[in-house]
C-alpha cells in the first residue's frame, strides 16, 4: 500500500502527469542542482547582455548627439554667427599613469640620449680598465716569423729574458711580453679570423713606440718591407737597426738583427729544431703620427740593454721585492 502511495502519479499545474517519489536519489538531486545553477547562470548572462547593450547604445546615442552638436556648431561657424573662440572645448580627462607606465614612457621618449649614455659609459668603463688592469711592459717582444712552435714558447721566451731585464718602468714587477704576430701566413692556414686580428695588432705595434724587439727571418722583413730596401732595390731609411754598429765585431751581427743561432736561445727554449735563418732585430726610433719619441727613445735603449745582458749572461739587479711577471701567472 506504501509503496503505491510513493509512486502515485498527480497532475501538475501544467496538466502535465509527474511522477512524485517519496525518496530522491543522490544523482537526481544532482542534476536538479546542475539545471538551477545553469538556468541561473544563462539568466545572468542575459541581464549582462541586456546592461551592454544598454551601455552601448547610450554611447551611441551620446556619440551621434555630439556630431549633430559639432555640425550645428560648425554650420554656425561658416555663417559667422558664432566666433572658434566661442566653441566650447571639452576637457580631455587626465590619464593617471602607474609607475611602471611611467619609467616605459621615460624610456621611450629618450631612448636616443640613453643610448648614447650607456655607450659612452661603456667606453669609459672599458678604457679604465683597460688602464687599471693592463700591465705595462718593461720590453715588449713581436714574433713575426711564421712558427706555429714559437706560438707555445712565448712563455718560455718570456721566463729566459726576464732576469736579464731592469724594472724600467718602476711598478715593482719585470715584465717582458712576448706575443706571437707572424706577418706572413702559409695558404694552408685555415684560421682566417686569427689571421687578420694578428697582423691588425701587428701594424698597430708597428704604430706605436713601445714594442721595439723582433724576432723574424729575412724573407719576412723583405715580405712586409722593412729589410731597408725598397721595392726598386733602393736604399730607404731604416726600419731595424743595424747590429753591426753595436757589435762591430760579432760575426753574428747583420744588417737587420743578431743571428739567433750564434746564442744558446733555442736551447734556452727548448726549441733545438728551431730555424737557424731567424734573428732578433730592434726597431728604431723615428717620428710618426702620435708617437712619443722620447719614450720611444728610452724604450729602445731598454731593449739593446736586456739584449745586452743576455749575451754576457749578466742578470739585472733588483730590488729584493721586485717579481717576475712569468712567475705570478
Amino acid at each position: 500500500m506504501s509503496e503505491e502511495k510513493n509512486n502515485e502519479i498527480k497532475n501538475d499545474e501544467n496538466g502535465e502527469k509527474t511522477e512524485v517519489s517519496g525518496k530522491v536519489s543522490v544523482l537526481e538531486n544532482m542534476r536538479r542542482i546542475n539545471e538551477k545553477q545553469r538556468q541561473e547562470e544563462l539568466e545572468a548572462e542575459a541581464e549582462r547582455e541586456k546592461e551592454r547593450a544598454e551601455k552601448e547604445r547610450r554611447e551611441r546615442e551620446r556619440y551621434e548627439k555630439k556630431l549633430e552638436h559639432d555640425r550645428i556648431e560648425l554650420m554656425k561657424l561658416k555663417q559667422g554667427i558664432i566666433s572658434e573662440e566661442d566653441i566650447p572645448r571639452e576637457a580631455e580627462p587626465v590619464k593617471e599613469y602607474t609607475v611602471w607606465e611611467k619609467i616605459g614612457n621615460f624610456f621611450y621618449h629618450n631612448k636616443m640620449p640613453l643610448i648614447v649614455g650607456v655607450v659612452i659609459v661603456l667606453l669609459a668603463v672599458f678604457l679604465i680598465r683597460d688602464v687599471v688592469t693592463n700591465k705595462r711592459p718593461d720590453a715588449a717582444i713581436m714574433i713575426m716569423a711564421s712558427d706555429s712552435e714559437l706560438d707555445f714558447r712565448t712563455g718560455d721566451i718570456e721566463k729566459l729574458l726576464e732576469p736579464y731585464c731592469e724594472d724600467f718602468n718602476g711598478d715593482g714587477e719585470v715584465y717582458v711580453r712576448v706575443s706571437y704576430l707572424p706577418a706572413v701566413y702559409s695558404d694552408d692556414n685555415l684560421d682566417a679570423y686569427f689571421n687578420q686580428s694578428a697582423q691588425t695588432k701587428l701594424m698597430a705595434e708597428f704604430q706605436s713606440g713601445d714594442s721595439i724587439i723582433v724576432i723574424a727571418d729575412a724573407e719576412t722583413c723583405h715580405t712586409v718591407g722593412i729589410d731597408n730596401v725598397s721595392e726598386n732595390g733602393n736604399p730607404v731609411d731604416p726600419i731595424l737597426v743595424d747590429m753591426r754598429t753595436i757589435y762591430p765585431d760579432d760575426e753574428n751581427s747583420t744588417e737587420l738583427g743578431y743571428m739567433l743561432s750564434g746564442t744558446s736561445f733555442a736551447e734556452d727554449i727548448k726549441y733545438t729544431a728551431m730555424s737557424d735563418s731567424l734573428f732578433i732585430g730592434f726597431r728604431v726610433p723615428r717620428e710618426a703620427l702620435g708617437v712619443n719619441m722620447e719614450k720611444f727613445t728610452a724604450n729602445y735603449n731598454n731593449a739593446l740593454k736586456l739584449w745586452d745582458n743576455y749575451l754576457n749572461k749578466t742578470e739585472a739587479v733588483h730590488d729584493e721585492n721586485v717579481k717576475y711577471h712569468s712567475e705570478q701567472k
